[in-house]
């Protein structure tokens, strides 16, 4: 599983670019995605639970739309169909169809970032989410992805809080990325917050 979300988070520019631009032919018709709907899909809802939810017409599977009898692991729901580094979720299922993993693109920016590279240094691995907000600033952050893979246990649950340093919130924009297991930080990755790319750093 914390492959899965590095994938969707650290390695972002892949997805940012391969769906957004490579599918963009393939999922031009889908939207009515929002925050508003990503908040209300709950872990354990079904496929068929979280597409009454979202709406039929906003999620793709493999450029189809995605139904009950979806078999993928994830589906993608778009808020407005496809244009360049347009945003989305990803809403991924386990094994028993269950809802196990959700995150978003730039369906949720953060009020007026401003982390610097000292705030940056500062979070340590043991840290709550809590006290990385106090040390980067709330205003500089959203949380972008959560998991409870052994829902209804919330043993092992993962989340990612993505934080941008003011100078923009785009996907090429300087941010960090603090990983979360069972509610502390186990890792830490930035993109031109400190430096080019560090991962684990």
């Amino acid at each position: 599983m914390a492959g899965i979300k590095k994938a969707v988070v650290v390695a972002g520019v892949a997805v940012g670019l391969v769906v957004g631009a490579a599918g963009a032919s393939s999922a031009a018709g889908f939207s009515g995605m929002s925050k508003e709907k990503y908040d209300r899909v709950q872990f354990g809802m079904s496929r068929q639970e979280v597409l009454d939810v979202v709406g039929q017409t906003a999620c793709e599977d493999n450029g189809k739309p995605a139904t009950a009898q979806s078999t993928v692991p994830t589906i993608t729901c778009w808020v407005s169909g496809i244009q360049e580094w347009a945003p989305y979720a990803h809403l991924t299922f386990n094994a028993d169809g269950k809802l196990s993993m959700k995150s978003f693109y730039r369906m949720s920016l953060p009020a007026a970032p401003s982390m610097t590279a000292a705030q940056y240094k500062k979070v340590t691995v043991g840290m709550t989410e809590e006290q990385v907000l106090k040390t980067v600033g709330a205003n500089s952050c959203v949380v972008t992805d959560v998991a409870q893979p052994a829902f209804p246990s919330t043993a092992g649950a993962t989340s990612t809080l993505t934080c941008w340093t003011g100078k923009g919130t785009g996907f090429l924009d300087a941010q960090a990325w603090f990983r979360f297991k069972d509610g502390k930080v186990f890792e830490k990755n930035q993109r031109d917050v400190v430096s080019r790319p560090s991962f684990g750093g």
